[in-house]
């Protein structure tokens, strides 16, 4: 792969990690194969934002979709205010993009976090699980077990109010792998997907796993893929590059993995947004120009300017004005969707 571009799974909290209740096993074949042997699966008319945490109306949209897009500051400046009246979960979301900087800043997130904890966010309190590494490397002194209870807590109260997250780790903290499967299973007929990905990737990353397995986990990706779930839209792109060797100097653009890649552009996935810049600087066809547009919208919409270090600088102030122009109508035609979410904080 290009050195310019590298993918990042997303960064989970530490429970998500795989324990022996967990591990997949053949005799899950069977049951995931009659789930999507359903077809009743795919005939709900749904919205791109279904699987969101926040629809655009919700008052931490935009500062949540700025985290996701890597435009730190201005959620900053948007999380703030409900911090300071204390909301839990602009606690959360500000509390995670502050830790790692430097020792005070640590400080400031640990605050935060501890408080949206107490404030009643189950992702919160998950984090300062003994078992979390990023408690263990920033928090290590607050690590205690009390708050995976405090988080069970949390998480049985939301899921008497359906809350389809909740439910799902409600029963998966259960312990027992059919009621783990099942879960799975429930929380994507209810347009939840990320345990489709935990799943397939404790799979697809296992060089002991069977040919079966591996099977059932890209089928299950694809299912999350159709319904246009842009972490299974990644994971499919990444494991497709691992695979089948990609030349980006020659795509062919009815290719799956051109399609891939423009679904996931379409939907504002950061790596296929990075994947596509590099396409096309690498398409002769394009001018330099059209080029420039293409690195420069990049940058524009999640602050990645390795396309332009690659482009001769361009100095006429007409033709930049011209560029930044296209580039931030490029980048306003995308779809504001929020696939990240309290388990799932942090992509790259």
């Amino acid at each position: 792969m290009n050195s310019r571009i590298l993918f990042v799974f997303f960064i989970s909290l530490g429970l998500i990690g795989c324990s022996e209740y967990t591990k997949p096993n053949k005799s899950d074949i069977s049951v995931f194969k009659h789930f999507l042997a359903d077809r009743a699966i795919y005939s709900q008319k749904k919205t791109i934002n279904i699987t969101s945490i926040y629809q655009p109306e919700d008052e931490l949209f935009g500062a949540v979709l700025a985290i996701q897009r890597n435009h730190w500051s201005k959620a900053i400046k948007e999380l703030t205010p409900y911090a300071e009246k204390k909301d839990p979960d602009a606690l959360f979301w500000l509390a995670q993009i502050s830790y790692g900087s430097n020792p005070t800043e640590n400080i400031k997130a640990r605050q935060m976090m501890l408080e949206s904890a107490q404030l009643g966010n189950p992702y919160a309190a998950l984090m300062f699980d003994p078992n979390n590494i990023i408690c263990q490397q920033y928090f290590s002194r607050y690590c205690d077990k009390k708050w995976v209870s405090k988080a069970k807590e949390i998480f049985a109260e939301q899921a008497k109010k359906n809350d389809v997250r909740a439910i799902f780790y409600t029963q998966k903290f259960k312990n027992k792998h059919s009621i783990y499967i099942n879960a799975i299973i429930n929380a994507a007929r209810n347009n939840y997907y990320y345990p489709i990905i935990d799943y397939s990737n404790h799979i697809l990353e296992d060089n002991n796993s069977s040919d079966k397995l591996k099977s059932i986990a890209f089928d299950l990706l694809t299912y999350a893929r159709n319904n246009n779930f842009v972490p299974a839209i990644d994971m499919i792109i990444y494991y497709k590059e691992r695979k089948e060797k990609i030349d980006y100097r020659n795509i062919d653009s009815n290719s799956d993995y051109y399609k891939l890649v423009m679904q996931g552009k379409n939907l504002g996935s950061n790596y296929s947004w990075n994947m596509s810049e590099l396409i096309y600087s690498y398409d002769i066809t394009k001018s330099d120009f059209d080029k420039y547009v293409m690195a420069k919208a990049l940058s524009y919409f999640n602050t990645n300017d390795s396309g332009l270090s690659f482009l001769k600088p361009i100095t006429d102030k007409k033709e930049l004005e011209l560029i930044n122009k296209k580039a931030k109508e490029m980048v306003n035609s995308v779809s504001k969707v929020i696939y990240i979410d309290g388990m799932h904080p942090i992509v790259d």
